[in-house]
């Protein structure tokens, strides 16, 4: 018989082994059920438990604990999150069972661990409290430390907070904050932080997403295509100017610059193209302006294609 919640499984062999006042119960091994086992070990529910390797999926023996005459130690046990319904929690709300002298065992992104009794090291209150504070910052510094690969015919020059990418679709240049540092080693670009304060953090992210993009900019471009949908709305291209019928008395026109340009494959159609992500996105918008879309009709003169406008080159 398959088994669909295998933790749920697990409590209920203990439970039943425990009514028949069994000494030991098996259960099929696995990692979380291993880390569950440790805490119930470690709060002093069971004696112990073994694992046993059969070349597949293994075997975890449970030694359960009684006292005063086979009196089971666990006096309950509930599945309470289940793969059915899931129960999200904060480190403000997590549960307390029986008023604090039960334990709950939770999933965190850290692992298993129980529900942060004082002074325990397993506490998913200290750490939730933690994760939950600096999760954006975390993720940002995760991107910081990765290093950026230079591509074949592109030269980065780096001058204190200044950096200067050359390529082959053109050449950026943009000064950055002076806390972090950038530096070419071989063929990577590596953006370090002086310590782990919050700003630090969210600057290292930052500052490695950017010249990333000016790396990706040089080489590939970006773009962003703007459907025009409308009765009597289209496009076209005369030298160096874009010309668009809006449903106005006018034509509304706006033209190229030097680090932007505007292609209309059709009647229905803008491609805004360029070697600067955040220049393509505003001009982008800009031109969505000239006519932005009724929400209550869905008509727009510069529609993003498929709801969005699309980047060309990924991140």
């Amino acid at each position: 018989m398959q088994v669909t919640d295998t933790i749920a499984d697990l409590l209920t062999r203990i439970r039943n082994a425990q009514a028949a006042r069994h000494d030991t119960v098996e259960v099929p091994a696995s990692n979380m059920k291993k880390a569950i086992c440790q805490i119930l070990v470690d709060e002093g529910y069971v004696k112990g438990f073994n694992v046993t390797e059969d070349g597949k999926q293994g075997m975890i023996t449970i030694t359960l604990k009684y006292a005063n005459g086979k009196q089971p130690v666990i006096k309950g046990l509930k599945r309470v999150s289940k793969p059915g319904l899931r129960i999200y929690s904060n480190a403000q709300d997590l549960p307390k069972v029986m008023k604090g002298l039960g334990v709950a065992i939770i999933s965190t992104s850290k692992g298993i661990m129980t529900d942060g009794l004082p002074g325990k090291k397993t506490s998913a209150a200290k750490c939730w409290r933690s994760f939950g504070k600096k999760r954006g910052c975390e993720s940002m510094s995760r991107i910081g430390r990765k290093p950026i690969n230079i591509p074949a015919g592109v030269e980065v020059n780096v001058n204190g907070s200044e950096v200067t990418v050359k390529g082959p679709k053109g050449t950026l240049a943009q000064s950055f904050n002076p806390k972090m540092s950038i530096a070419v080693e071989g063929s990577d670009i590596l953006v370090t932080r002086p310590d782990d304060e919050k700003e630090s953090r969210s600057l290292h992210g930052l500052t490695r997403t950017l010249i990333h993009n000016m790396v990706v900019g040089v080489t590939e471009g970006f773009s962003k295509t703007l459907e025009v949908q409308g009765v009597g709305y289209r496009v076209q291209k005369q030298g160096k100017d874009l010309v668009m019928n809006l449903g106005y008395s006018h034509q509304v026109i706006v033209s190229e610059n030097e680090d932007i340009k505007i292609d209309a494959p059709n009647a229905n159609t803008i491609v805004i193209s360029g070697i600067d992500k955040q220049k393509v996105g505003q001009f982008a918008a800009e031109v969505r302006e000239k006519r932005p879309p009724e929400p209550y009709k869905a008509r727009a003169s510069a529609m993003p294609a498929s709801l969005c406008a699309a980047r060309k080159a990924s991140r």
